[in-house]
This record gives C-alpha cells, structure tokens and sequence, in this order.
C-alpha cells in the first residue's frame, strides 16, 4: 500500500498526475477548492483501482493544511510521494502588489503548508519523495509575469535547500519545471507557446522524473535549453532578445 497527495488535484496536471498514479493499493489524498471537479474525477481514479481521499481546501489556509496533515499521519504515516503542485499564474500585469502577494500565497506558501508538516514525520522513518511544481519561467523574468516568475524562482532555490537537508535522511526532493503544458491557465495565453504538450504527455514525463529521483525535472529539451541560455546571457542582452522575439 503506498498513499499520495497531490494538490491542485481538480485541473490541469494535478488532474492528469492523480490519473497516472491511480492503481490498485495506491491512495490518492486530493487537495483542491474545486470540491465538484474533484467528486468528478473519484470515479475514475476508484475504476484505476486507487482510493481515492478527498479534501477541499485552499493550500493557502496554514491551519487547515496542517489539520489534514495531521489526520494523514495518524492513519496512515507519511506519503510516500507528495506533488505540491497547487498554482496560479495571477492577472495579466503580474508586476503589481496585489498580484505578486496572489501569487506569492499560492504558490510558494501553499508549497510550504503542502511539504512542511510531513518532513519530520518522513525524517523519522528514513523514506518519501518530494515533487514541487516549479516551471522554466523561473529561469528568468518575463513580460508582464514578475509575479509568477519570482514565485518559481523563489520554489527552485527553495527546493535546492531541502533537498541537501532531506537527502540524507532518505528523502528524495524534486523540482517540476514544465515548459508550455495544455491546462486552464495556458488557454488564456495570448501568444505563441512553442513545443506545447498534452497534460498527459507532461504528466508521464513527471512520473519518469520522479521515479528516477531527479533533483530537476525538465522539459521539453529544446525549450528548456533556450530558457536556461537566455538566463545566462548578461541581463541587458537577454532584454534585447526579448524585445526582438515579442514583435515577430
């Protein structure tokens, strides 16, 4: 018997990760605010053979987070995989206050309140796996999208810190940096997404990653590269690239 919580269970990759490891002797805790998406999804996870817990809950509310967690611990131990991947992306001009704590609350404290309680637990018992839903817009700042960028960034420097802290108590932590996946937040781009995938091509990729206990799970290759070069490049210069990519 193995026991996984995924948050952002109700869309897009968490959907499509819930699918991918629902199996017979798998429980599957999903956490989301969308309480109907998630009735939706139980029956096929029960047809997979997993058993499927759902909890309604925003990632963002620390005390609820943690009352889960608790009620977890005490019935079954410590997952042994846990995806935060809970996200927003924020409104279009992601530059301004209000949006940068939005997006801040979800994404990196809704990480914190995901992962944080279950460390001790998993350090005690010497086992568990970690995934963290970061994205290669963490490389570099873009655009209009300050908030969700700084948001990854601040995830990957975050998940390299836990992992040299949890690696030698047996746990493994790994970052998700996904290119353009199709999900809800992608359809209200308004401008090229090269190398789109499906959610569930993505989500084979992630599983791939996390079973063979990458510290960084990146794709696709090409798009990953690019991002990873233009964050290298002296900051003036990658704004030129920019601009000149923007206008075509």
């Amino acid at each position: 018997m193995s026991t996984i919580l995924i948050t952002g269970a109700s869309s897009g990759l968490g959907w499509g990760l819930a699918l991918l490891y629902a199996e017979p002797g798998v429980t599957l805790h999903l956490v989301a605010r969308r309480s109907e998406r998630l009735r939706t999804l139980a029956p096929l996870l029960v047809e997979a053979g997993a058993r499927p817990v759902l909890h309604e809950i925003d990632v963002r509310d620390r005390k609820k987070m943690e009352e889960m967690a608790a009620g977890i611990l005490t019935t079954s131990g410590p997952p042994s995989l846990i995806i935060a991947n809970a996200g927003v992306r924020g409104e279009e001009d992601g530059n301004d206050f209000r949006t940068m704590e939005q997006v801040f609350d979800t994404n990196v404290l809704g990480v914190l309140n995901t992962v944080m309680p279950f460390i001790p637990a998993m350090k005690e018992e010497g086992r568990g796996r970690i995934a963290v839903m970061g994205s290669l817009a963490g490389y570099r700042g873009l655009p209009k999208g300050g908030a969700y960028c700084a948001s990854k960034a601040a995830l990957a420097a975050w998940t390299d810190a836990v992992r040299y802290e949890a690696e030698p108590f047996g746990i493994t932590v790994s970052l998700i940096n996904p290119g353009y996946v199709v999900t809800e937040m992608t359809r209200k781009n308004r401008y090229p997404m090269p190398f789109l995938l499906t959610v569930t091509e993505a989500a084979r990729r992630i599983r791939a990653g996390i079973t063979k206990g990458r510290a960084r799970i990146e794709f696709p290759l090409p798009l990953a590269l690019i991002v990873r070069t233009l964050a290298l490049l002296p900051p003036r210069l990658g704004d030129r690239i920019l601009r000149m990519t923007s206008r075509k």
